[in-house]
């Protein structure tokens, strides 16, 4: 397979977001050599002609900023382009002799033109009084808040929010990614508002943000426990469904599908043993097993974690483990405990399933 029919296989896989991890880096690392700029304006040239009479492109929306993404770290003058670009007279006369930059302003040309821009729809409900905190910097930045939570903002976000929190609820507006850690108030609720989707808790540690591979926004939880629903000022007049909404514990996320409108909940990639404040049953730190039956092995970790364990075969309860885990991550135990066990696991949506004959 020649580099170009690889390059075109990478597109087709991209748009029909059935793309490995893998693939997706290759993919975007060709795009960001500036090789295939004429293929890729044939492949947007051909989606813009036969998706013009549609809601929205066949390319998704987040393509366009993963372009974009490559495109600041080649240092290209972007901002002096785009301007130009919305002054054309014929879309298809910039395909025609498009570099990369024309064809994601020529994708952000073709979505705003079925639906408003949401940076902009958002930065409109964002009200006047608030004040405005960017990290302009290369490294996390730490934000303490009037009533003592703290924002851990990442490189090129900002929050905009009340100098003092006067009102009956606690409103945070978030651009880009941050980790919250929220002081107790159950008297006073604290909002964060994130584009489409709203958080709501009253004192817990979360994280936000838009997963790179996915172009998805995600909540992920640490401690406590939140309320994740649809913002209402940010759906389109044309949504006729009920308001999206879920609720996330610690070692969960829930990630917003915004072309279906549902929160899709799962286990977070890196889970953490809770704390004392999150479990209402004494944990033991320690995964040292001599001869453990497998269920109290199971309900033990279940505890630690606050993850539901369920076995597909009761079978499987009969079989004994021994061993020392306490420094291995909670995929690691349950590696190792299957490799002893005969048997496998699997995450299913917030559970995870030991699948395996058992013992007798």
């Amino acid at each position: 397979m020649s580099n170009q029919e690889r390059f075109k296989y990478l597109l087709e896989v991209y748009k029909e977001n059935i793309i490995s991890v893998e693939e997706h880096d290759e993919l975007f690392d060709l795009i960001s050599s500036y090789g295939y700029e004429k293929q890729l304006g044939e492949a947007v040239e051909q989606d813009l002609m036969f998706g013009s009479d549609t809601d929205m492109a066949d390319l998704p929306p987040h393509i366009a900023h993963e372009i974009i993404r490559n495109i600041y770290t080649a240092e290209k003058n972007t901002i002096k382009v785009l301007p130009s670009i919305r002054r054309i007279a014929t879309i298809y006369r910039w395909v025609a002799a498009a570099s990369v930059i024309v064809i994601v302003a020529i994708l952000s040309f073709f979505y705003s033109s079925s639906k408003q821009n949401p940076s902009a729809q958002f930065a409109a409900i964002i009200p006047a009084y608030t004040i405005e905190t960017k990290n302009t910097g290369k490294e996390q930045e730490v934000v303490v808040l009037s009533d003592g939570s703290k924002v851990t903002l990442a490189p090129n976000s900002s929050i905009h929010y009340s100098r003092i929190f006067s009102g009956d609820s606690r409103d945070i507006y978030l651009e880009g990614e941050a980790f919250f850690q929220v002081t107790k108030n159950p008297m006073k609720p604290f909002f964060v508002y994130y584009h489409n989707i709203v958080t709501k808790v009253l004192g817990t540690s979360f994280r936000v943000n838009i997963n790179a591979k996915t172009g998805k926004v995600e909540v992920a939880v640490k401690t406590g426990k939140v309320q994740v629903f649809e913002n209402e000022k940010m759906l389109d007049f044309s949504h006729k469904f009920d308001k999206a909404i879920t609720i996330v514990t610690p070692n969960q996320k829930a990630v917003y599908n915004e072309q279906v409108h549902v929160f899709e909940n799962g286990i977070v990639e890196k889970p953490e043993k809770l704390l004392p404040n999150d479990t209402a049953v004494a944990v033991k730190s320690k995964f040292v097993f001599d001869q453990e039956n497998l269920s109290k092995v199971l309900q033990q970790i279940q505890t630690n974690y606050g993850i539901d364990i369920v076995v597909e075969n009761s079978n499987l309860y009969n079989c004994v483990f021994t061993g020392d885990v306490s420094n291995l991550d909670l995929f690691s135990v349950l590696k190792t405990i299957c490799i002893a066990t005969n048997s496998s696991f699997e995450i299913d949506g917030t559970k995870i399933l030991i699948k395996g004959k058992g013992c007798n």
